[in-house]
């Protein structure tokens, strides 16, 4: 019997119904009828569930999850058309990626047919995806200056010194000693075919505890002499050598490296980070370890990992092995089917704990902290599934979230809930050694929890009205844990609803709007800022159909990236509850890992420059002559 074979497309059209028609199609490419089949297809999109839709029913449904089958009795002749016409849809669809990103056919045997799935049209008009990286844009002429990102605070050089063949190691503390052998080796794997350090102009390194932490200072003569009051300050001034060195060779009309002066520098913010969501696509301990190495040459110093959300969870937790075995894949016999692209087969992974420990002790070698995020207790469907005795067995009825996964919170009335969670948090201080451990707090739907009946006996006796007095009960009740064990509480912004998380010895991370960040502080929670607008990575960087990602809180540029002011409207009273800027990373789309350098880079550089260099110091033209030097992870 011949073999099935199909080509899924889809096209969008926002001028037909509101917010638009939604068609999909599926072609029998191959040379014989079929009949009996489903269509199961992953997506950003939701159809909603008891919308009335043309050519097909739904048979089933999770988040962005279908399944579609055609009426009883259809035939699918060779070369025909499935068309199928939807128009309720859960947004409006502004981007290709919003499309179908992976699908399968059932066959009536139960066989298991992957179709070609092709880039979803905008009106029927062809089209391919558009991965290009902003250009290069020379200075201005006679704008000579030094290539570094992010740019330093005080530059004060003269002349065009001799290009040195490479940066060596003359005299110094080991602190120096240690900084100029990490330094040597992350340019040796980010950029593998250029000497950049060795046998060439050594630098003098002196120890000088009245420099910032983190801070250096370079002056150039007839030697160079690096100071530095930490291993840091002295890692971060041989960057900073390496980063000019480069530019004055691949570019020498426009970058010099200097023969006199000096460079006095040090971060304006000690927290200057990046995020990264490896739970909705997996990332192996080497892909991770590349983006840390990205990281470390634009001096940020804060990886925050989210390990968890409704469609996966990623941390080996000892005594819970079904987290292990169930909770982290995906796939058509699994508890969680395939999602946002991912294949129809099992398809999932676990950081153990030798992985999280590879990829922990690689940041700290590099000056950067790893914070994990356990988020809760939303996002947690996936933990449910896998876990049952965390649900109260007596719920009734059906809360959704945002993102329409059904049921999706732990819930605070349970014992068990804190139980399981004790052992998270045991889990999270032996691996982690950073100060702060992040529990999420976000996005928990308005019903959580209202059909539960022992959430709804502890709100009578404490006083409590509604989900989001019993989530800050509930944040509350692992702060004290996470206190006990000596860390300090990180959340999203939400954790301040409903009475909070306490701001004695935690953080939140404002990503709504900038405006966000200023009311926390003035609530007295120091912050982070990462507002969608100007730092969430998933965001398409134009309006453009065919320029990948998401758009729900706009586009964002590399200039509007770069244009980010962190605290410019904030009172002086609480200016030093800024604590630092953060970039957000979320991998809905990112099954193409083809994707993943064009929405990282350079806008990560672009946070970079905000979070270290004071804003008199930032040049949005500098900086596009400059990022081309950068250097990308790869892993597409």
């Amino acid at each position: 019997m011949p073999t099935p074979s199909f080509r899924l497309e889809a096209d969008w059209n926002p001028e037909i119904s509101t917010p638009g028609q939604l068609a999909i199609t599926l072609i029998n490419t191959g040379d014989s009828a079929v009949s009996g089949f489903k269509l199961a297809v992953t997506s950003l999109f939701r159809i909603k569930p008891d919308a009335p839709i043309e050519g097909a029913r739904l048979v089933d449904q999770l988040s962005n999850y279908h399944v579609l089958a055609p009426e009883d009795g259809f035939v699918l002749e060779p070369g025909a058309r499935w068309n199928i016409i939807a128009r309720q849809i859960s947004h409006t669809l502004r981007h290709y990626t919003y499309g179908p990103k992976s699908a399968a056919v059932t066959m009536e045997d139960g066989t298991l047919v992957v179709p070609e799935v092709m880039p979803m049209t905008l009106k029927g008009e062809a089209g391919a995806p558009t991965i290009v990286h902003p250009a290069r844009r020379p200075l201005a002429k006679d704008a000579q200056t030094i290539s570094v990102i992010p740019f330093p605070a005080d530059v004060a050089v003269s002349g065009a010194g001799a290009v040195p063949q490479a940066i060596g190691f003359a005299d110094g503390p080991a602190d120096a000693h240690a900084a100029f052998n990490a330094a040597k080796a992350l340019a040796g794997r980010l950029f593998a075919d250029e000497a950049i350090f060795g046998n060439g102009l050594a630098v003098t390194c002196a120890a000088d505890p009245e420099l910032s932490a983190g801070g250096y200072r370079i002056a150039f003569d007839d030697k160079i002499i690096l100071s530095a009051a930490d291993l840091d300050g002295f890692r971060h001034g041989f960057i900073t050598l390496a980063q000019m060195v480069r530019g004055a060779r691949h570019h020498p009309e426009d970058f010099i490296f200097p023969a006199s002066g000096t460079i006095a520098d040090a971060p304006r913010f000690d927290w200057r980070g990046s995020h990264l969501d490896v739970a909705r696509q997996v990332y192996s301990v080497d892909e991770i370890n590349a983006f840390l190495d990205t990281m470390a040459w634009n001096k940020l110093n804060r990886f925050h990992i989210h390990l968890n959300d409704d469609e996966g969870w990623r941390l080996d937790v000892p005594n819970y092995p079904a987290l292990a075995e169930k909770a982290a894949w995906r796939g058509p016999n699994e508890i969680l089917p395939p999602l946002l692209g991912s294949p129809f087969e099992k398809h999932g992974m676990v950081y153990r704990a030798e992985d999280v420990t590879a990829f922990v002790d690689h940041g700290l070698e590099l000056g950067i902290q790893t914070i994990p995020e356990i988020d809760i207790p939303g996002h947690c469907y996936c933990v449910l599934k896998a876990l049952p005795q965390l649900a109260d067995p007596e719920e009734m009825g059906i809360y959704r979230s945002v993102q329409y996964f059904p049921n999706n919170a732990l819930n605070p009335a349970l014992d068990e809930t804190y139980v399981f969670l004790e052992a998270v948090v045991k889990t999270l201080v032996e691996l982690f050694p950073a100060q702060w451990i992040h529990i999420g707090g976000d996005e928990v739907a308005d019903e959580a929890w209202a059909g539960s009946p022992q959430a709804n006996a502890m709100q009578g006796p404490n006083g409590w009205q509604g989900t989001f007095a019993l989530q800050s009960y509930f944040l509350k009740r692992i702060q004290s844990l996470l206190k006990q064990y000596g860390k300090d509480t990180g959340a999203w912004e939400e954790a301040a609803l409903g009475g909070g998380v306490d701001a004695d010895r935690s953080y939140l991370v404002a990503w709504k709007k900038s405006e966000s960040g200023r009311d926390l502080a003035l609530q007295g929670y120091d912050v982070v800022l990462a507002p969608a607008e100007h730092a969430y990575f998933d965001m398409a960087q134009s309006t453009e159909w065919w320029e990948p990602g998401a758009s729900w809180a706009g586009t964002v540029s590399v200039e509007t990236c770069y244009a980010f002011d962190p605290a410019h409207d904030w009172p002086d009273e609480v200016q030093d509850k800024l604590i630092g800027v953060q970039s957000c990373l979320w991998s809905e789309n990112l099954a193409d890992r083809r994707l993943f350098d064009h929405l990282v880079y350079p806008r990560l550089s672009a946070i970079a420059e905000t979070a270290w260099s004071p804003k008199a110091a930032k040049s949005v033209d500098r900086f596009m002559a400059i990022q081309t030097l950068m250097p990308k992870a790869s892993l597409g």
